[in-house]
């Protein structure tokens, strides 16, 4: 057997963990969502739709115009917000948003 044939078993293994890790990694992203309350951050004119999941974390969401809208009229309510990535380079972070799912009444 030549060296070119012991290594062609190797080269393969090594092909198929590559590929096989890449379309696992795909897979995780696709789930990820945020709960927290719908609220409106910032000074007229320059307020922006976020999400509050946490005393001191809000995030922005980057969305449609339908989708904002929508959030708009349902201030104060918890919702589910399924994203697709989210920038970190921003302050506050933006998330770009997919869909939403309104799962509670506002606080009282």
């Amino acid at each position: 057997m030549t060296v070119k044939q012991q290594l062609m078993p190797v080269i393969i293994l090594i092909a198929v963990l590559f590929i096989s890790g890449c379309t696992g990694s795909y897979n995780t992203l696709q789930a990820k969502y945020m709960v927290g309350e719908v609220v409106v951050v910032g000074n007229e004119p320059f307020t922006h739709l976020a999400i509050q999941t946490g005393p001191s974390s809000i995030m922005i969401l980057d969305c449609d115009k339908e989708t904002k809208d929508f959030l708009l009229n349902n201030q104060g309510k918890t919702a589910k917000i399924f994203f697709e990535k989210i920038d970190d380079t921003k302050t506050p972070n933006v998330i770009y948003v997919k869909k939403y799912e309104i799962i509670s009444k506002v606080r009282q």
